[in-house]
């Protein structure tokens, strides 16, 4: 039995020089879990990854299909029997399978939803009629639904039958809905099974502690499930009818999702949606460059800064031993605060609305750190360049930097949000850029002022 992504890379590194050598792999796939089958994929060549998953029975295949990346899913589409294909994916989920189909080129859409079976392309049409962004793209559409008026014992039945059949996709809760589709109450499976069976369904229903929209963010939708501590969160339409459910293994892929997004983001490169290892040099190229470029420029603003206070350099050349002091200390602070605020907004901990308070307690905050350090850096200084002045503005150059950068690094994510674009969009090389140029013109500024 395999034990996650390091395990499955291992696999994937064996079943490589199986292939190489021309042996038998059968025995050694007995031991690999199906969803470990993802990475062991992406770091197969493309005949041998075809091929592998071409000797997998359907079942198997059913369960990682849908994660899989949008490259290695054409290949299958394209490479395996066709009639097999559709079966396969007939089977899935239909949240899943509307995940699948969003990944594919607008082409291969078409041509897979011209073939899916009449039913099954009912069964997604509602859920690809929204962004794959949105609650609607997220949730499942089969689940336990039934009319409040009918009676325990029905419900019950007409539950185990369609279980048997696997037609609903989560079996959490049963849901009540009044004649007109409108959500009434849900219960736990465990409790229905339990319940008296002359009452009526509408008797024994809980109002749901909260509902979303099917247009809500669907990071909104984990923040509610995270919150309330839900199974799952049913989706309403604005009238009040129920429409489906976000299961909590969605909101999972959900939180992983974002926060690797946010994380690539923070790092000053574009989302890529290719596995590292599959993603070819041009694709990692063309994700950093326009940061760097964008950087650079920003830092040849800077390097014009040091160019213009270059005569004070040259006459009191100590200064520039404490630059990259002044830019490293600066970014990290800016750094330090921009972080807070961006996993602040992303977990609801924050809001637009708190922005003189985070000015407030940054300014506190910034200028408490900058006490600490501005004894340890003028004592420093002191010591290296033997010059009271110079240790003395360092020392109060350190202060106004810290308080500004960590002002620039609370609010800019706060701004981001305010005008609608993704505050992990602030990256890290971004402020620590914006610290170098403000650092440096507050350094050379007090030096003017004390020094000169």
């Amino acid at each position: 039995m395999s034990h996650g992504v390091g395990a499955s890379i291992s696999f994937g590194d064996r079943i490589v020089k199986l292939l190489k050598e021309k042996r038998d792999i059968k025995p050694l796939l007995e031991w690999i879990k199906p969803q470990d089958f993802i990475p062991i994929l992406e770091r197969l060549p493309k005949d041998d990854r075809l091929s592998l998953v071409l000797s997998l029975n359907d079942d198997v295949i059913e369960k990682f299909l849908p994660k899989l990346p949008a490259e290695i899913v054409e290949e299958v589409m394209f490479g395996m029997d066709r009639n097999r294909f559709i079966r396969i994916v007939s089977n899935l989920p239909a949240d899943e399978l509307s995940d699948l189909v969003e990944k594919l080129s607008p082409i291969n859409r078409k041509r897979l939803l011209w073939e899916l079976p009449d039913w099954k392309l009912n069964e997604i049409k509602p859920l690809l009629s929204y962004p794959p962004d949105k609650v609607g793209g997220l949730m499942t559409n089969r689940i336990p639904v039934f009319f409040e008026e009918a009676e325990i014992w029905k419900v019950i039945r007409e539950y185990v039958t369609r279980t048997k059949f696997d037609e609903y996709d989560t079996n959490n809760y049963a849901y009540a809905i009044d004649k007109n589709g409108k959500l009434k109450g849900l219960i736990s499976i465990r409790e229905l099974l339990t319940s008296p069976r002359k009452l009526k369904l509408k008797d024994v229903v809980q109002p749901p502690p909260v509902t979303i929209k099917p247009d809500a963010d669907e990071e909104e939708a984990a923040r509610i499930v995270a919150s309330y501590d839900l199974l799952e969160l049913p989706v309403v339409d604005d009238d009040g009818k129920l429409l489906g459910a976000v299961t909590v293994d969605d909101v999972v892929d959900v939180v992983i999702s974002e926060s690797t997004e946010d994380m690539v983001k923070f790092g000053g490169v574009e989302k890529i949606t290719t596995p590292y290892i599959m993603a070819s040099i041009f694709e990692l190229t063309k994700k950093r460059v326009a940061w760097l470029i964008f950087l650079c420029l920003i830092e040849v603003i800077v390097a014009g800064v040091l160019s213009f206070y270059g005569k004070i350099i040259s006459t009191i050349v100590a200064l520039s031993f404490f630059i990259p002091l002044i830019s490293s200390t600066g970014g990290n602070s800016g750094i330090q605060a921009s972080i807070f605020i961006i996993r602040g907004l992303a977990v609801g901990e924050v809001s637009i609305s708190d922005a003189l308070r985070v000015l407030v307690k940054e300014s506190l905050t910034s200028l408490f750190l900058s006490l600490l350090l501005s004894p340890l850096t003028f004592f420093l200084g002191f010591l290296i360049a033997k010059n009271i002045w110079v240790a003395l503005t360092l020392s109060i150059s350190l202060i106004l930097i810290i308080f500004t950068v960590n002002i620039v690094g609370s609010l800019l994510p706060m701004l981001a949000a305010k005008v609608g674009i993704d505050p992990a969009t602030i990256s890290a090389p971004l402020i620590a850029t914006i610290a170098d140029l403000v650092g440096l013109l507050i350094y050379f500024t007090v030096a003017t002022i004390l020094l000169f």
